[in-house]
């Protein structure tokens, strides 16, 4: 599975196209943005959308989330940055109800977001 979650992102410069990615949870997740970004420093931000945190939908909350955000770190982030010799060691994993732009605020829009830290191959949880 490694190996089929981390070809999604190579060539990250030119992701063009939305991508299914299966979960644990079954929670359907679609990366649909990746940015990378080399100013005030490096970070990876991946953004997903998913129609289940949406609150007249299912209702998924962060907490339902939490486990699957950590595994699509350590399976799709990790494997996809390295694949494409990113040395940045942030990441900041976004899942939102509907694709948005990215830096422009919606209040229709449900959005979690969590920032990581690549340390020795995992991702380390960090607080905002």
């Amino acid at each position: 599975m490694k190996v089929a979650l981390a070809a999604i992102c190579v060539g990250l410069a030119s992701f063009a196209s939305a991508q299914e990615v299966a979960v644990p949870s079954g929670v359907p997740m679609t990366l649909y943005d990746v940015r990378l970004e080399d100013e005030p420093e490096q970070v990876a931000r991946f953004r997903f959308v998913s129609a289940a945190i949406d609150p007249s939908g299912e209702g998924r909350t962060f907490g339902d989330l939490v486990d699957d955000l950590q595994f699509i770190c350590e399976q799709v982030v990790v494997p996809s940055l390295a694949a494409n010799d990113w040395t940045g060691q942030s990441v900041v994993i976004s899942v939102s109800s509907q694709e948005t732009e990215f830096g422009i605020y919606d209040d229709s829009v449900t959005q979690f977001f969590q920032p990581y830290q690549i340390k020795d191959g995992t991702c380390a949880w960090e607080e905002f």
